[in-house]
């Protein structure tokens, strides 16, 4: 997945070194079970992208069940880190 978006592009970056592959390797419709990611891998590595970068991910919502792709979860933290610098603006 390339972007000319810094923001997007960390998260990749971070997502990729969680799972251990190359950035350049994930696709937004690569499922994350796809990259071992289990239910329960998934969930720890929100915890971590949520310290991360400084966001709350709720529990519901698009990252909450077993067909989440790569791009479900960089647009949804993207979204919330874009959403919690126009607040501190």
């Amino acid at each position: 997945m390339q972007t000319d978006d810094p923001a997007i592009a960390e998260i990749v970056a971070f997502i990729a070194g969680e799972v251990g592959v190359d950035a350049t390797l994930l696709t937004p419709d690569t499922p994350v079970a796809e990259l071992g990611i289990s239910s329960l891998d998934l969930i720890e590595t929100i915890f971590k992208l949520e310290s991360r970068f400084g966001i709350e991910i709720p529990n519901d919502g698009p990252l909450n069940g077993n067909d989440v792709t790569v791009g479900t979860l960089v647009e949804h933290v993207a979204a919330l880190l874009a959403a919690k610098n126009a607040a501190s603006a």
